[in-house]
């Protein structure tokens, strides 16, 4: 759980840095929004419980 609080904090940090910057460095700006969705978006692979924890009946 902290890997993911990890990156979905840095992701929403850098997100909106994005776009505060894509204002005066439209490059960088959306530069560095495209990473931080990724990084938002790659973190709930994390969230993902791949077993199934049910018996079966």
């Amino acid at each position: 759980m902290k890997k993911v609080a990890f990156l979905i904090t840095v992701g929403v940090f850098l997100f909106m840095t994005g776009i505060y910057l894509s204002t005066k460095w439209v490059i960088f700006g959306t530069a560095l929004s495209i990473i931080g969705s990724f990084m938002v978006g790659g973190s709930s692979y994390f969230l993902i419980n791949t077993k199934n924890k049910r018996t079966p009946e």
